[in-house]
């Protein structure tokens, strides 16, 4: 038994830095009308002739804005979101065909092709299941028949890779709308469209050999190769397109959750698994550039692209469906708290391309695919907070929230119990986390009520403690779900990092949980750099943000390169100061010695060498990572750091 995400609709209210870039995301990117209409538009006047992948800005508009509006209950955004259902229905040709290509242009086909449909079906879908619209799934129906008539196995239709030309993913990357076709079948009950589902897994070995240039997904071999620890990532083919292959995966877990085959799930797990042991950075992003590459060729100043990591967080939750493993839910939370919200603008209208940890992020533009994966990741944030488990609620994430749930088996979606003795359950969360670490839990159950309550342990939160009504409680430590067996300790007062401590009892309207997390500061040191992270978050060194950030106009005198920390003793707390982030900053901020060291002598002549900063010592100011879209300038997540003894 695992965590299966909350309903939307079971939201009340979330607050705190979470809810501020949910709330930002849905008010100055969500319901940006001039960026919706052009979505929309373009579908309606089919004379798109370029190889750019815009056409998927629709379908993830779609997903996010669905999803904002029943998080938030914004009648506004809902009655948008249909509006654009029923224009995209009705630009659908005879045929089934639904796209923004020229009549004229497809063929050969564009190489983005299927990336475009995988999101517009997947929008069309969300809108059905959130918003009850039957026009959508109806849309989404006849372009699934229109794909399998034109796209698979068979004489006359496209192969899923290919020699197609496309905007640098040039031989298709069809592999990856193996997902919301599966779904279209389950939702539909329609046992034809999972039948071309399996028929195309069983041609991607082939296909993958036969067309080479096809190099941004691979074979089913080679995944369950690397599922199986026989093979890494990046050898899945050359140069990997790292977003494609989460995509890919994504499909593995509809398909088993169609058919039940076993093998599906086990690839899942263990390439979900292998990702998570080899290529996750500290801040939760992955890739260079935009691939999966050996490891010669990795540096905190390569590009770290978006698109991955709200895929990244998807699999992380499907696995944490599966398995009920905190290990999961803690990914989500690295990446969520860390790379990813640190390339939203803090107001929320842009996110940016591509998010470094050691270099200023690619500036921010017209729509792409990265500030379209942003916001449909942000759109749903909420409900990687809380999951249904069985009969009980997981806490997954600390954040100033509300939610609501009945009790009794959990439907697939989470949400109230399906079960006619359902007792309704509100759950009231009160936190400054993850800039502090007590969370308090109030619950209002309608009336007495037995059921478990799991909450996550973080794994760098040794020593945690967990009050019940003001008292020690006694819980025991495990993965989330029923019928723990062996798997989970027997209840003591111990909460053990890395696992869901478990409270099951008969709860009362008023009954108080309190989860008192300590927040140590740690050294992720290499033999000359290092990071520094406080609880969930990892810190940045940002230049705008020093005493004296030693700027003139746009001209930086002072750069993170020039930088480094003094670390003089072996017990973290005491180099680090705690004092207040900037108004509007996620926080703490941490204070720090450090020096400035001397600049290279780079004019001609020595004279003119000597007017320039020496070494000195200064205090330095780091602040979260998350906070990069609140500032303008450079910034750096690893910095040279010195004993001290050659400053003393």
């Amino acid at each position: 038994m695992g965590v299966v995400s909350i309903s939307p609709a079971s939201i009340e209210r979330i607050g705190g830095f979470l809810g501020q870039r949910f709330l930002n995301n849905k008010e100055k990117r969500l319901k940006d009308w001039t960026l919706a209409e052009e979505f929309i538009s373009m579908y309606e006047r089919k004379s798109h002739q370029d190889w750019f992948w815009i056409g998927e800005q629709a379908g993830k508009w779609l997903d996010a804005a669905a999803y904002a509006a029943v998080i938030s209950r914004d009648e506004a955004l809902r009655e948008r979101v249909l509006q654009a259902v029923d224009r995209l229905a009705a630009s659908q040709e005879r045929d089934g065909y639904l796209g923004i290509t020229a009549p004229w242009h497809r063929t050969p086909v564009r190489g983005m092709q299927l990336y475009e449909w995988y999101y517009l079906i997947h929008g069309l879908l969300v809108c059905h299941e959130l918003l009850g619209s039957e026009r959508a799934l109806e849309t989404a129906q006849r372009l699934g028949k229109f794909i399998m008539r034109t796209w698979g196995v068979g004489e006359g239709r496209f192969p899923l890779m290919g020699r197609f030309p496309g905007n640098g993913h040039d031989g298709g990357e069809g592999t990856l709308i193996l997902e919301p076709m599966v779904l279209l079948g389950m939702r539909t009950g329609d046992d034809s469209v999972i039948r071309w589902c399996v028929e195309t897994l069983q041609m991607w070995d082939e296909w993958a050999e036969k067309y080479p240039e096809s190099r941004h997904t691979g074979s089913y071999s080679m995944m369950k190769a690397v599922a199986q620890g026989e093979a890494e990532l990046y050898d899945v083919r050359d140069n990997v397109h790292a977003h494609t292959l989460h995509m890919t995966l994504l499909g593995l877990a509809a398909l088993h959750e169609a058919t039940g085959e076993t093998e599906y799930r086990q690839v899942v797990l263990g390439c979900v698994d292998r990702i998570r042991e080899t290529m996750v950075f500290i801040t939760g992003g992955m890739s260079s550039g935009e691939r999966y590459v050996p490891y010669p060729y990795y540096n905190p100043r390569n590009d770290i692209e978006v698109c991955p990591m709200h895929t990244w967080i998807l699999l992380c939750a499907q696995a944490l469906a599966w398995t009920g493993e905190a290990r999961y839910a803690e990914e989500i939370e690295r990446t969520l708290l860390n790379n990813f919200l640190a390339a939203q603008r803090a107001d929320g209208s842009n996110w940016h391309y591509m998010m470094p940890m050691n270099r200023p992020a690619q500036p921010v533009g017209t729509p792409n695919c990265c500030n379209s994966s942003g916001p449909r990741i942000a759109g749903r944030m909420p409900t990687f907070l809380y999951g249904r488990s069985g009969q009980g609620l997981a806490v997954n994430l600390y954040c100033d929230s509300e939610v609501f749930f009945g009790t009794g088996p959990a439907p697939g979606a989470g949400g109230l119990g399906e079960s006619a003795n359902a007792v309704s359950v509100r759950v009231r969360q009160e936190t400054s986390y993850p800039s502090d670490g007590r969370v308090e839990l109030t619950l209002e159950p309608e009336r007495p009520c037995r059921f478990p309550l799991y909450l996550r342990i973080p794994s760098w939160a040794k020593g945690t403690e967990v009050l019940l009504n003001g008292e020690r409680a006694a819980v025991s430590s495990g993965a989330a779900g029923e019928g723990f067996g062996g798997d989970r300790n027997p209840a003591t007062g111990d909460a053990a990092p890395g696992t869901y401590a478990m409270i099951e009892r008969e709860w009362r309207p008023g009954d108080r949980v309190e989860i008192v997390l300590p927040m140590p500061i740690r050294l992720h040191r290499g033999a000359r750099e290092l990071a520094v992270l406080r609880g969930p978050l990892v810190y940045a060194y940002f230049q705008s943000q020093q005493d004296d950030p030693q700027r003139f106009y746009w001209n930086h005198g002072l750069y993170p390169d020039d930088v480094e920390l003094v670390i003089d003793g072996d017990e973290p707390h005491e180099l680090f100061e705690e004092e207040a982030a900037p108004e509007g900053w996620l926080g703490p901020a941490l204070r720090v010695r450090a020096v400035q060291k001397p600049r290279a002598p780079m004019f001609a002549h020595e004279a003119a060498n000597q007017r320039l900063p020496g070494r000195k010592e200064f205090s330095a100011r780091l602040l979260p990572f998350a906070n990069h879209g609140a500032q303008g300038g450079p910034h750096a997540v690893f910095l040279a750091y010195t004993s001290g003894k050659e400053n003393g």
